[in-house]
């Protein structure tokens, strides 16, 4: 059962990373397209929705 709750943790964990690495790489994205003209901007951003998407999961 915890060997379960483990893989099930480290498989939640993967894929939030993922995430993550996927939301800056839209964010440089953003930048590269000019459509924020601040890197940090974008960061903040992202960070923010991150921080809300884990709250509320």
């Amino acid at each position: 059962m915890i060997v379960a709750l483990k893989e099930d943790y480290q498989r939640a964990l993967d894929e939030q990373k993922k995430e993550v690495r996927e939301m800056v790489m839209a964010g440089l994205e953003q930048v590269k397209e000019e459509k924020s003209k601040e890197f940090n901007t974008v960061c903040d951003r992202l960070e923010k929705k991150y921080k809300d998407e884990a709250i509320s999961n």
